[in-house]
């Protein structure tokens, strides 16, 4: 009996590696087919991987990266392995690491958006070829975005036929290539946040499949002494030096991220800990989308928390501290 158990679960574990990967070059694909709900379904391609390495160990996830590698190298290019490889292969591995070791969420997300982030600029330097300037590659990213929403709002009727770009194209242009490595991370950031979330709720839900990774709960706990790098990089986005200014701007785009998922962990600790209604929660997930001063008004509920411990305050007191 226990030979043919072992036996069972030794031949699953190729099955369904090589179903992850035909399954991630499916949801990889499905971005040049579909333009907006494509492009989302393709970022979720990281999360088989991970699902099967959590299942049947390291080298179960390697040889699903392998069948979703060959599947895109052979009929389509070199080129589109590596690309896939840089998007998804390796952070699909740091992040494997970190739920198994247990490593606090944090240092799992951080440590994801890095990869995540140097990894897309990989991409744009290796589609451009400009090797010897990334910044261009970024550039012409940028313009083939710009281009892009151009011609969207110009089908959709709400600006004139698409040409040349306005002053107004000019300076968003500007803007967008001084704060693109901060908001390159903070998408990544916010990326990498989703594929912990959702992957800590599957192994609470499924933790005798899932048994590689500790189940946890998504928490979010800054150190007091980032408050410091946050004034830092604001005093000198003030000084109006080109350099620092740059420097600046770039690290409050990053901290407020930061500070943005803290006030979401503290957002969510308090409807627990009230029993607030769960459409209220839903409710408050659609203003942030929608409403940026709200999305503002959370990185700021997490930067408070240096001073104010919402969490601990919230907790209930003992009859003598009462």
């Amino acid at each position: 009996m226990d030979v043919g158990v072992r036996g069972t679960r030794w031949l699953a574990a190729p099955a369904e590696a090589v179903l992850a990967g035909l399954l991630a070059v499916g949801l990889f694909a499905s971005g040049s087919y579909f333009p907006m709900f494509g492009l989302l379904l393709s970022l979720l391609c990281l999360l088989p991987f991970v699902a099967v390495g959590l299942r049947h160990g390291r080298r179960t996830l390697l040889l699903a990266l392998g069948v979703a590698t060959l599947v895109l190298v052979v009929p389509v290019s070199v080129q589109q392995g590596v690309v896939f490889l840089l998007e998804f292969g390796v952070p699909a591995l740091v992040l494997e690491a970190g739920l198994r070791r247990g490593a606090r969420t944090e240092i799992v997300v951080i440590g994801v958006a890095a990869v995540l982030a140097v990894g897309g600029i990989t991409v744009l330097t290796l589609v451009s070829g400009r090797w010897d300037d990334p910044t261009a590659a970024v550039a012409q990213h940028l313009d083939s975005l710009l281009i892009d929403m151009e011609a969207l709002t110009a089908r959709m009727g709400l600006s004139d036929a698409a040409g040349a770009p306005d002053a107004g194209t000019r300076e968003l242009r500007g803007v967008l290539l001084a704060a693109f490595p901060g908001l390159l991370f903070v998408g990544s950031l916010l990326t990498a946040a989703g594929y912990v979330f959702a992957l800590q709720a599957a192994v609470r839900r499924w933790p005798d499949r899932l048994v590689s990774a500790r189940a946890a709960a998504f928490r979010w706990e800054l150190p007091e002494a980032l408050v410091w790098a946050f004034i830092g990089s604001g005093a000198m986005f003030l000084t109006g030096m080109p350099g620092l200014r740059f420097v600046g701007l770039n690290g409050l785009i990053v901290l407020l991220g930061l500070y943005f998922l803290q006030g979401l962990s503290i957002a969510a600790f308090l409807f627990r800990r009230f029993q607030l209604p769960r459409f209220l929660a839903t409710l408050s997930v659609i203003v942030l989308v929608f409403q940026p001063f709200f999305t503002l008004l959370v990185a700021g509920l997490g930067l408070f928390d240096v001073w104010f411990a919402f969490r601990r305050l919230s907790l209930p007191r003992s009859p003598r501290q009462t």
